[in-house]
């Protein structure tokens, strides 16, 4: 498995000017879409998350661009087709971080930016466990924790590809111990964390444990096409 992280200068303008010309390497659709946010900073964000997943690929599969195919599947998760299967990806983004996993078995990625929260969502979202688990904490450790949660369930349900069809409260992620952390009520997926600066937190899931020892970050810049 490989996992790169972008952290993007987002009031730069050289950040605007290398995702303009990013922009032509992702398909028509997403050009689209891109085009279609209002604040810039969305745009951003979503064309460094589709060129850093095209970048991935292409680095793994040692292929180019044009070569790459797309399909999804009944629930929307996109996939790769050609040049061959059986490579898995996943891309999410939050604030100025934009993350993608490139492995050889199913894969989730959610990084997510830590700010005040009503705490009550987790009535709505987490299981009895993981509240009994969340609200057993002191006070000033909790929202940190939920974070860990937060972006724990939506790596597993963007890795299981089957979006909210699986409901948020039917499964548990339990501490471990330090940073580590495991499914039930079936283990049947692996979880990492991962450092990244500012207030953030950056969580995996895959089927196998080939999780590397740390993130490869990289700058905008270096996302370069043939």
């Amino acid at each position: 498995m490989d996992i790169y992280a972008i952290n993007l200068r987002l009031d730069d303008k050289e950040t605007v000017q290398h995702a303009d010309r990013l922009m032509v390497h992702l398909s028509e659709e997403k050009r689209a879409k891109a085009q279609k946010f209002y604040r810039q900073e969305d745009r951003i964000r979503a064309v460094a998350a589709d060129a850093l997943a095209r970048w991935c690929l292409c680095r793994r599969l040692a292929a180019v661009n044009p070569e790459l195919r797309f399909g999804t599947n009944d629930y929307g998760k996109p996939h790769l087709t050609a040049p061959r299967t059986g490579v898995h990806y996943n891309v999410t983004h939050s604030g100025c971080w934009v993350a993608a996993a490139v492995a050889e078995a199913e894969v989730g990625i959610d990084v997510e930016q830590i700010h005040q929260v009503d705490l009550d969502i987790a009535e709505r979202f987490f299981s009895a466990a993981e509240k009994q688990d969340l609200f057993s904490l002191p006070p000033e450790e909790r929202l940190d924790y939920f974070f860990d949660l937060w972006t724990l369930k939506e790596s597993y349900i963007k890795a299981v590809g089957k979006g909210l069809s699986i409901p948020l409260d039917s499964f548990s992620i339990r501490r471990r111990g330090k940073g580590m952390f495991g499914l039930e009520p079936q283990p049947t997926h692996v979880f990492r964390q991962y450092e990244i600066d500012g207030p953030y937190k950056l969580s995996v899931c895959s089927t196998l444990d080939t999780f590397p020892g740390h993130v490869t970050f990289l700058r905008l810049e270096d996302l370069v096409f043939q």
